[in-house]
């Protein structure tokens, strides 16, 4: 087991991926949900009243009459039912069967699909699509590639891309840094008592990585999880060689303007 601690401690190479799933754990699915599902913070999904408010910008937007709107990553489908709600034809995809379960049974307003967005294959479908809370900012180059090709045949000719980033500034002076938690009566990761071993590494103003290190009595299980700076130019770079045209850049998905000092960016293209 010290090798393999060993192993895991090294700081990873930037965008190293581990092969263990962290967020289709059993466990941690579970886990995911309850936070999904915690209406006044800002943890696996936003604040319900700022979703209110970001759902009603979103519509503000110029879409045509019976918009089909895309909501990938859409987790228990928070956001998706409240699109349906409001009128969309709505469609949430997600690769976590606890939280599609969930969406399923509480929106029946709404089409639920089980599956990664990395694999969705559609073609002039949808009027608009969004993938909300960092999400994109959660994959690798390769991983942002193969979405944005995807993303872009799935829509309909003039149709909507949303999608919100973190800028260098989001963790503008925080540096590496190596910290360990005890659960005697597990937790978030487990139902078994565990410890994490946790570090953060910072890859200047191109990506943070987390390694998380789960250890218990009888197993270790260690995750590398990406969060990747954006700035607007960087995010017109990346996308234009995928036929997106700039519609316009915002603060966050409820519409605050967008300033050379915001810590995010929303992001909406055009096909």
């Amino acid at each position: 087991m010290l090798k393999d601690l060993y192993k895991y401690l090294k700081r990873p190479a930037l965008y190293e991926r581990t092969t263990t799933k962290f967020w289709n754990d059993p466990h941690i699915a579970k886990s995911m949900l309850a936070s999904h599902l915690e209406p006044d913070t800002n943890g696996a999904s936003r604040e319900f009243e700022f979703m209110d408010r970001s759902v009603e910008w979103i519509l503000s937007l110029p879409l045509p009459e019976n918009a089909r709107l895309l909501d990938i990553g859409c987790g228990p489908g928070l956001y998706t039912m409240r699109f349906a709600e409001r009128g969309l034809y709505s469609t949430g995809l997600d690769f976590s069967e606890n939280s599609i379960n969930y969406a399923r049974e509480h929106d029946p307003k709404s089409e639920y699909i089980l599956q990664d967005y990395l694999a969705m294959d559609f073609e002039n479908a949808y009027d608009i699509i969004t993938l909300i809370s960092y999400d994109y900012a959660a994959l690798i180059p390769d991983e942002r590639h193969n979405l944005l090709a995807r993303v872009y045949r799935a829509l309909k000719p003039g149709g909507l891309f949303l999608f919100d980033v973190m800028t260098p500034i989001y963790d503008k002076g925080k540096t590496d840094r190596t910290y360990w938690e005890m659960y005697p009566n597990g937790g978030f990761m487990s139902s078994k008592p565990y410890m994490v071993l946790n570090a953060d590494n910072y890859y200047g103003d191109v990506a943070a990585g987390a390694r998380i290190v789960l250890i218990e009595e009888d197993d270790v299980r260690c995750w590398n999880l990406w969060f990747c700076y954006f700035t607007k130019q960087s995010l017109l770079d990346e996308v234009k060689p995928f036929g997106f045209t700039e519609f316009g850049f915002y603060e966050d998905v409820a519409g605050k303007p967008y300033t050379e000092d915001s810590q995010s960016i929303c992001a909406i293209l055009k096909k």
